[in-house]
């Protein structure tokens, strides 16, 4: 598969969206004659939604995420109309003492999000838009310092502490939203933060970059301190540039998790209930059963993958292709029942042209396969594990361009989807998604339309999305957008009413 997409001719593109805010801004940020000092970075997002899509669960009306039905208990209905307006600004800050060159530097991130009218006078994130405020919802998103060594043709960015954990090469910080969602595992496996030590580095000449590398390793889940029962992650990358706009990468990550499977309030891994909400892995050892007293459910979990690519931001002509196969392996150790083995398989390729001028006067089509589980081999589990296993939102797929049969990017506080982890719960998932832009006023007013269509395993359908967006461009970095979907769903996605959305987006960069 990856050898026919690295055949393609080339023609050129741009962007997408859902990659972190260090990746949106990095293609515009200022450059200054004068190394270091304090940079800012600002992102602001807002919505205002008409729905069918309506909450069962009290406890789950404000903030939502994972997959539509139970156990979320967000579920469309054809009686229901929801409004609302959702807010976010996220606040990105570097400082770099000019005497060592801007070499040196500490970062932060910040998120304010809320829903208007939502709460005020009280304690939590992602609330805060009531009548009078003053919530107490200032969350940290990043919280790192930053160095970076180089050597002649060799540059490295070593970084440190509270960061973005993606699944690429790639550093966010360098490059814009095709980094990371075109390279690695797209942002299906990790796209989240995390705690660790990360090394970038390259080897470069006049030509371009030859070889990119990553090695990181993150806590993800630290309970006793002095106690081995925590979740950690290893993950090893290199990529080399053959030809002229062609990469070809090798990835290998490792997560060892001795947390028992009870970290957390909804607990962590793949036999838990986090898993399970965000439409993740599930794998039950004890067959529906409750566990015996004390029995701790531990797992080594792998992952290997190649991944290449012929010009997937568009920069040197008007076609660029993509595509990454994952092999997830491991092993899910639980005590008097019986351990289950891992072995699943993604595959997921892209083929994009520019058609016309202007930045969104693109033609996209993407396959997606992600393997199921099989009642025939009872002691292994043949769907994928990703990150939603071991956090909230730890995983999201982004590239596709639906609103609603996958999880959207533009997404505030409600991301809600009807497949809403690569996985599918373990019913796996066979999809085809296509999107189709023209720029009316080239690099100012942009109309697109999407299709998408997704099965399991067994080939029952999940359902079948059309949307469309007309996005307008006042300014550099302001996008105003009108967005509008609806998914025909299918008896895989357990549903009995068709979702539907519309809205109006607000995309501000301040930098």
């Amino acid at each position: 598969m990856i050898a026919l997409l690295l055949c393609a001719a080339a023609w050129a593109g741009a962007p997408g969206d859902g990659a972190p805010p260090e990746a949106q801004a990095a293609p515009v940020q200022p450059v200054s004659s004068e190394a270091g000092g304090l940079t800012f970075i600002g992102q602001f997002e807002s919505k205002s939604t008409a729905t069918n899509l309506a909450s069962t669960n009290p406890f789950l009306d404000g903030l939502v995420i994972g997959q539509m039905g139970a156990p979320t208990g967000v579920v469309p209905d054809r009686s229901t109309l929801g409004l609302s307006t959702e807010e976010r600004v996220t606040g990105l800050f570097r400082y770099a003492p000019k005497a060592l060159g801007g070499k040196i530097g500490l970062n932060a991130a910040f998120e304010v999000a809320f829903t208007w009218g939502d709460s005020a006078w009280s304690v939590g994130g992602n609330t805060g838009g009531g009548i009078g405020g003053r919530n107490v919802n200032l969350q940290t998103r990043r919280l790192y310092a930053d160095f970076r060594p180089s050597k002649g043709h060799f540059d490295a960015h070593v970084l440190a502490g509270l960061q973005f954990l993606g699944d690429s090469v790639n550093d966010p910080t360098a490059g814009g939203p095709d980094t990371v969602l075109r390279s690695g595992g797209r942002l299906m496996f990790f796209g989240t933060e995390a705690a660790g030590v990360t090394v970038y580095g390259r080897l470069h000449d006049a030509w371009g970059d030859r070889f990119r590398f990553r090695l990181g390793s993150y806590t993800l889940i630290e309970q006793g301190v002095a106690l081995p029962d925590d979740a950690w992650l290893s993950v090893a990358d290199a990529q080399i540039a053959p030809t002229y706009l062609t990469t070809v990468g090798l990835h290998a990550w490792y997560l060892q998790d001795r947390t028992g499977g009870g970290a957390g309030v909804l607990g962590s891994g793949p036999t838990s209930a986090l898993s399970t909400l965000q439409g993740g892995a599930h794998i039950d050892p004890y067959g529906g059963l409750a566990p015996p007293q004390d029995a701790q459910l531990y797992a080594d979990l792998g992952w290997l993958g190649v991944d290449a690519a012929y010009d997937p931001s568009l920069t040197g002509g008007r076609v660029g292709v993509s595509g990454v196969a994952i092999f997830n392996l491991g092993r899910i150790y639980a005590p008097i029942a019986h351990d289950d083995t891992v072995a699943g398989t993604l595959l997921d390729a892209e083929v994009r042209a520019r058609i016309a001028e202007g930045r969104g006067s693109l033609v996209k089509v993407e396959g997606l396969f992600s393997s199921g589980d099989s009642d025939r081999t009872p002691y292994t589990y043949t769907g994928v594990v990703t990150g939603n296993s071991y956090g909230v939102a730890g995983a999201i797929y982004a590239s596709h361009g639906m609103l609603l049969l996958f999880p959207d990017p533009h997404a505030v506080n409600r991301l809600v989807s009807v497949v809403s982890d690569v996985g599918a719960g373990g019913k796996g998932v066979v999809a085809a998604t296509a999107t189709a832009g023209l720029d009316l006023v080239p690099n100012k007013l942009n109309t697109t339309v999407g299709l998408g269509h997704a099965v399991d395993r067994a080939g029952e359908s999940y359902g079948t999305e059309v949307n469309a967006k007309v996005v307008w461009t006042p300014m550099v970095a302001c996008d105003i957008g009108a967005y509008a979907a609806t998914v025909f769903v299918g008896p895989a996605s357990g549903l009995s009413a068709d979702p539907w959305t519309a809205y109006l987006a607000v995309d501000l960069l301040v930098f």
